[in-house]
C-alpha cells in the first residue's frame, strides 16, 4: 500500500515549472520569472536530475531530493517555509533543520498557509499558520485552528513535532488541504486534525481539531462494518478522495465544482457537500480497473487499465466522463491535472492535454484535445516525464534530461 510514496528512491529528475506567478498565489513557480509568469516551462536551476518529489500549494511550494533533503519557496507570510522567518523566497531554499539534525524527509504535503513533513524515523512535523489566538470562551464555541496538530494556535517558523503522533503507530502517509491534514500509519488508521469545516474529515461533522484525532468512522463503520481500508489517499483544497481496497474512488468534503464526480444529476447544488465517504459514479467504468487517480482545486481526473482517463468537476461535469483522447494512443504512463486541466502522457514520448497545459500545440478543434512531444515542450530529445500536475494555479513537471 501506498507503493506511489517511495517512488523517488529509483527515479528522480529535473524541475520544470510554470504559471500564474502573481500577487495571490505569492511566487511559487520557482524559476526566475516571477512578475508576469510564464505559459511554458522553465527549469528550476540547481536540481539536476535530483528531484525526487515535488508539491505545488496556493501560495507556496515545497520539492524533495534524492538524498531526502526539503526545499521550499514562495509566500512565508505565517512561517509556512520553515526558515525561521516570516520572509518570501522566489527560488527553493534548503530547510535546514532537517539536514542539521539528520533527518531525511521522505514525504511533504502543503496546505495554503501550512506545511508538512514525514521524515525517515515515522515522525510527522508541521510549521506555519496555527490558527486564531482568542481567549478559552471563544475557543469553546469558535475553535480557529490550523492544521500544525500542537494542541494550540501558535504559528511555527521552523519544523515542529507533533507529538501527539509519537505515541501511536508510525505513520507512513501525509495529505493536506487547505486547512486540515491527514495521516496513516502502519495501522491503516487515520488521523486528522485542523479545521473541519465542509466535512473534509469525512465524519459526519464539522468539528474542529487542533490536535491529531482517530477517525472513528473510518476505523468503526468503513473498516469493521463495511471492511473496507484505504489503498490511497490524495487531498486538495477542502476534499479528499481514496482508492478503497474495494476498487472504487470514495470522495467527501466541498464537493463545490463537482469534482469529486459523485452525483450523476448536472449543476445540483444540494450536492456541494458531502459529510461521509461517497463513491464516485462509476457506470462509466465498466468492469475495468482503477489503476491512478489525481485530484485538482476543481476537478478529479482518473485512469483505467484500459487506457482510458475520466473526469468530472469545472463546475461541468458532476459524474465522471471520458477524457477525448485520440484513438490507438500508446500506453499512458502519467496523469496530471491543476486548475482547470488535464494532462496525459505516453510510453512513445506523446502529451496530450486541454486548456493549454503545456502551452502552444497541436489542437484537434473538435475535442479541444491538443498534442505535443515531450521533448519539443522540454527542449531535450531525451526527456522523459515521470511526474506532473500541479492541483492549483501553478504547474510543475519531474523530468529526466
Amino acid at each position: 500500500m501506498f507503493n506511489s510514496v517511495r517512488r523517488y528512491l529509483f527515479s528522480t529528475g529535473s524541475l520544470f515549472t510554470w504559471g500564474q506567478s502573481n500577487g495571490s498565489l505569492g511566487y511559487a513557480v520557482g524559476s526566475q520569472q516571477q512578475v508576469k509568469g510564464v505559459s511554458m516551462p522553465q527549469l528550476v536551476n540547481g536540481f539536476n536530475n535530483n528531484v525526487a518529489q515535488v508539491q505545488m500549494g496556493q501560495n507556496h511550494s515545497a520539492l524533495i531530493t534524492k538524498d531526502g533533503e526539503l526545499y521550499t519557496w514562495g509566500t512565508g507570510n505565517s512561517g509556512q517555509l520553515g526558515h525561521n522567518n516570516d520572509k518570501d523566497y522566489n527560488t527553493p531554499q534548503l530547510v535546514e533543520f532537517f539536514t542539521k539534525n539528520n533527518l531525511k524527509v521522505n514525504q511533504v504535503a502543503l496546505g495554503d498557509y501550512h506545511t508538512v513533513a514525514l521524515t525517515h524515523d515515522g515522525d510527522v512535523w508541521t510549521w506555519g499558520y496555527g490558527g486564531k489566538e482568542q481567549n478559552f470562551l471563544m475557543d469553546l464555541l469558535f475553535l480557529q485552528v490550523g492544521a500544525l496538530g500542537h494542541g494550540d494556535s501558535k504559528n511555527r517558523y521552523t519544523p515542529t513535532p507533533v507529538k501527539a503522533l509519537r505515541s501511536l503507530k508510525k505513520i507512513k502517509y501525509i495529505q493536506s488541504g487547505m486547512r486540515f491534514t491527514n495521516a496513516i500509519n502502519e495501522n491503516n488508521e487515520l488521523y486528522v486534525w485542523g479545521k473541519g469545516d465542509y466535512g473534509v474529515f469525512g465524519d459526519g461533522n464539522n468539528k474542529s481539531f487542533n490536535i491529531p484525532q482517530r477517525n472513528e468512522f473510518f476505523e468503526g463503520y468503513l473498516k469493521k462494518e463495511l471492511n473496507l481500508s484505504i489503498v490511497k489517499l490524495k487531498s486538495c483544497n477542502n476534499y479528499s478522495v481514496a482508492l478503497m481496497s474495494d476498487g472504487n474512488l470514495y470522495g467527501w468534503g466541498s464537493n463545490d465544482f463537482g469534482q469529486m464526480g459523485i452525483k450523476n444529476e448536472i449543476g445540483v447544488e444540494i450536492y456541494e457537500t458531502a459529510n461521509f465517504p461517497t463513491q464516485v459514479v462509476r457506470d462509466k467504468f465498466g468492469n475495468n480497473k482503477i489503476v491512478d487517480f489525481v485530484v485538482a482545486e476543481d476537478l478529479v481526473a482518473v485512469l483505467l487499465d484500459n487506457n482510458e482517463v475520466y473526469w468530472s468537476g469545472s463546475k461541468a461535469e458532476y459524474s465522471p466522463v471520458r477524457f477525448p483522447l485520440p484513438s490507438g494512443i500508446a500506453k499512458i504512463t502519467n496523469i496530471g491535472c491543476c486548475y482547470r486541466c488535464i494532462a496525459v502522457a505516453t510510453e512513445d514520448g506523446k502529451l496530450y492535454y486541454r486548456k493549454k497545459f503545456f502551452g502552444e500545440g497541436v489542437e484537434d478543434l473538435s475535442t479541444g484535445i491538443i498534442t505535443n512531444d515531450v521533448a519539443t515542450v522540454f527542449q531535450n530529445q531525451n526527456a522523459k516525464v515521470l511526474e506532473f500536475g500541479g492541483a492549483y494555479r501553478n504547474r510543475y513537471a519531474i523530468v529526466q534530461i
